[in-house]
């Protein structure tokens, strides 16, 4: 009989540089504070026996430190960055509205074509995210898997886990170090378990 696959899935810490920006493909490291929040975490999760993260370093730096104090190997997947936000990296919303108002407005009706000038499109975003969490739960059943990754990628899971619409991307806060676990069962969908709340001051658009 096939086993149920228990996921965490892991926001970063808090990051070095300027909060509540379009973070995307620019590479901060976590502040140490950061770093001890995703520590805290990972510390009161069930025994997990695979974790992989994002290859920014917010994620994966912390990442590689907790496999190797468990003797586990750290799975890198790029497909599970956050998504490239092109001309508004390190800019605040209201940064962004004022340089490209038009795109902004159509990037926040959350059409797939729809990015940031010289960005990654909601679409191309999507297809890229499914794609390599598909293929990181296929090779195996059963067991924990923790996953550090970032909020646009959390917030598009659980738009698949749940089932919902796009535009229900953004009512979900995800502060630093926020998570969720899924139990996943072949043949049947999949069942969000938990989620941690909004407990911080966090912004939708910071990544």
């Amino acid at each position: 009989m096939a086993e149920a696959t228990l996921v965490t899935v892991l926001r970063h810490g808090e990051v070095a540089g300027r909060p509540h920006v379009f973070r995307g493909a620019s590479d901060e490291s976590l502040t140490e504070r950061g770093r001890e929040q995703v520590l805290a975490v990972l510390a009161g999760l069930p025994e997990f026996n695979r974790i992989a993260a994002s290859p920014l370093r917010r994620c994966r730096d912390v990442a590689a430190a907790a496999a190797a104090a468990r003797g586990l190997p750290l799975e890198v997947l790029p497909g599970l960055a956050e998504m490239r936000f092109g001309a508004w990296e390190g800019y605040t919303v209201e940064e962004a509205a004022a340089s490209h108002p038009e795109a902004l407005a159509a990037f926040r009706g959350h059409a797939d074509g729809a990015a940031a000038p010289g960005g990654e499109s909601l679409g191309a975003f999507r297809q890229r995210v499914l794609a390599a969490w598909t293929a990181w739960l296929a090779d195996g059943q059963g067991g924990h898997r923790v996953l550090i990754s970032h909020a646009g990628v959390m917030r598009l899971l659980l738009q698949v886990v749940l089932d919902l619409p796009a535009t229900s991307l953004y009512r979900v806060a995800l502060p630093e170090a926020a998570h969720f676990q899924v139990s996943l069962l072949p043949g049947h969908a999949p069942i969000l378990l938990s989620l941690k709340p909004c407990t911080d001051s966090c912004s939708p658009f910071s990544s």
